[in-house]
């Protein structure tokens, strides 16, 4: 079909739906009726008109007309305003279709007097053929022994530091240090600042990069960036590759599925497993959250080695103070406040010092004193998302709290890394395949703690909430997914509980004197590891 008979066409539609329209809008649609009728509904008209012939009113959203009579008139005028009816209100109406129409005719003339310009394609912005990625040299003060509140850690690394600055001693024995090492803790325990002490200890380059910085708008530049980072520690034979944030790059894959970070992360895996034995590159990734890192990325061959960065106990809160307080003059008794700083990391402590100390200045004091650290702390308090304040009541019962799911797990060998004096801090190890007895005792151990508080406080506490929701959605999993109920067809999870309930009072009560022990020692040390429960059980 032509051009001009495809526009001949559209406009002679759009004249006739303007037509329809107008016609739809204006057709009288008033019902016509006589004056016996019309006195009924006098009682409830409203807004009356008159036109040449008739006289029109609204009687409960219908409009009604009859014809004119001077009476009626008279009648309607002692009680009612009566207007006259516009001829031309349909002009009005009908003028936005007709602008409309001319608007859309004059802009296509418009457009076929002006030529377009030719289109010009423009090249779309692409990275760098090759970023060229360069080892950082971390400030030479960071080092082991400038960082307190980690001696756990430092011990475990030591062997890596020997291997860097010694790698012939191992490889002459056949032996071959971890290619990667993960460290996972929470914001602020000083991960970073442990890699690059770590480098300055060896000696070596130090190739830092972020996870989000791998992340590219450019499809296959996240693993090109990888590709060329790893070329580039290769060329220097020994050095430290740091990958903070890894769980930015790392994710499981399969959910949400997003091709580039995929395609970043395989080449990540195949650089990984490009080293050979005999390689002195050693991998270090952080990330404060290791349960959403994908399987491949962790398992033996690539990060086979994690360390568990906790936030720091009294004692190691007290070596970091005295750390940030070296060069500073003071009046604190360190202990005390060390106590105060329940569940700050050392970037926590290091910035509340700093701002004690503004506030000292703001007072032209040259020493540090209590009230300076009360008041910053109220400042951080405020200002941090969420730190944990509690009063030694509260401790009390959070302490009795994870003391008995602490000393249950223990029993019936359910695995942990630590138990917490809050829940936030400690480390489960959970397990994708369970039987009956196990699930069992996995949802008493849910419910151990409240029970104990039930005993030994003689009252619930809210501390329970999540681990109730646990219990609950265990119970109810047993029931209705797995088949493991008296029944098969059995729902209803409150007998479960309840025999559950019953069987932990007398456990709690033939370990009364236990739980009192590691409570007492939970409140001082804040955590406890399996290795803490052999020893004092």
């Amino acid at each position: 079909m032509k051009p001009k008979l495809k526009l001949f066409i559209g406009f002679a539609l759009s004249l006739v739906f303007i037509i329809l329209m107008i016609f739809l809008f204006f057709k009288d649609h008033s019902q016509n009726i006589g004056q016996e009728k019309f006195y009924d509904l006098l009682a409830n008209a409203s807004q009356f008109e008159i036109d040449k012939n008739y006289l029109y009113f609204w009687n409960q959203n219908k409009e009604y007309r009859l014809l004119k009579d001077d009476k009626i008139l008279e009648k309607v005028k002692e009680k009612y305003p009566i207007s006259t009816r516009s001829n031309l209100h349909w002009f009005y109406i009908a003028l936005p279709f007709l602008l409309l129409l001319l608007g859309v005719i004059a802009f296509y003339f418009y457009k076929k007097r002006i030529p377009l310009k030719p289109h010009i394609s423009q090249p779309s912005p692409s990275p760098q053929e090759k970023e060229v990625i360069t080892p950082t040299q971390p400030t030479p003060n960071i080092t082991l022994n400038s960082l307190a509140g980690i001696d756990s850690i430092k011990r475990d690394l030591a062997d890596f530091i020997d291997f860097l600055k010694h790698p012939k001693k191992y490889q002459s024995l056949g032996l071959r240090m971890p290619k990667g090492v993960l460290l996972v803790g929470p914001p602020g325990v000083g991960k970073t600042m442990l890699a690059k002490a770590l480098a300055n200890e060896a000696g070596v380059p130090f190739f830092y990069q972020s996870g989000s910085s791998f992340s590219q708008i450019f499809v296959g530049s996240g693993s090109k960036k990888v590709q060329e980072l790893f070329a580039q520690a290769k060329v220097c034979k020994n050095a430290i590759i740091f990958i903070d944030e890894i769980d930015s790059v790392g994710k499981k894959r399969g959910n949400g599925r997003n091709d580039e970070r995929e395609s970043t992360l395989n080449q990540l895996l195949t650089e990984i497993d490009g080293f050979n034995d005999s390689s002195n590159i050693m991998i270090f990734g952080a990330t404060n959250n290791a349960e959403v890192l994908d399987p491949a990325l962790i398992r033996s061959g690539r990060f086979d080695r994690k360390l568990y960065i906790d936030l720091p106990s009294p004692k190691e809160r007290e070596e970091i103070l005295k750390l940030y307080l070296k060069n500073k003059t003071h009046q604190l008794d360190l202990s005390s406040l060390a106590k105060e700083c329940t569940g700050f990391s050392g970037a926590m402590i290091e910035n509340l010092i700093n701002e004690a100390g503004l506030l000292m200045l703001r007072e032209n004091r040259t020493t540090l004193l209590q009230e300076d650290i009360t008041k910053a702390k109220q400042i951080l308090i405020f200002s941090l998302k969420k730190i944990p304040s509690l009063n030694p009541s509260q401790k009390e019962v959070l302490s009795l709290y994870q003391s008995t799911k602490a000393l249950y797990a223990h029993t019936f060998k359910i695995a942990f890394e630590k138990v917490a004096l809050w829940e936030e801090e400690s480390i489960w190890k959970e397990e994708e395949f369970l039987s009956k007895t196990q699930l069992g005792h996995l949802l008493k151990l849910h419910l151990s703690g409240n029970e104990a508080l039930k005993i030994f406080k003689q009252e619930s506490f809210t501390c329970a909430q999540d681990d109730l929701a646990k219990a609950k959605k265990i119970a109810s999993d047993m029931l209705e997914n797995y088949g493991m109920g008296e029944h098969l067809l059995q729902n209803d999870p409150l007998p479960l509980i309840q025999k559950a309930q019953q069987e932990l009072e007398a456990f709690i009560h033939t370990n009364s004197r236990s739980i009192q022990t590691l409570s007492t020692i939970l409140l001082q040390k804040e955590s406890l590891t399996p290795k803490d429960l052999f020893e004092i059980l």
